[in-house]
């Protein structure tokens, strides 16, 4: 009777303890990837941003110069029939 602890023989915690122990270490593992996945979610969404203030300047730069040609075009056509 001296191997045993609470009525059970020492090696017969040992499953239920390692057992408890890798749950432990799979739920925090799971927390930890969540936190990152929502962290590079979020840093993303800001890179997109800035993406899209970057189109958005780009589209407004080639309205600018579509403009510029085509009041040189009307200009040059006025020249042309003078």
């Amino acid at each position: 009777m001296a191997g045993k602890t609470l009525g059970r023989s020492s090696g017969s915690l040992n499953a239920p303890i390692a057992a408890f122990t890798m749950a432990v270490i799979l739920c925090s593992y799971c927390i930890s990837s969540i936190n990152t996945a929502r962290r590079e979610a979020q840093s993303s969404s800001s890179v997109t941003s800035t993406t899209t203030t970057r189109q958005k300047r780009t589209d407004a730069q080639q309205s600018w110069v579509q403009q510029a040609l085509e009041e040189s075009r009307s200009s040059e056509g006025g020249k042309n029939g003078n």
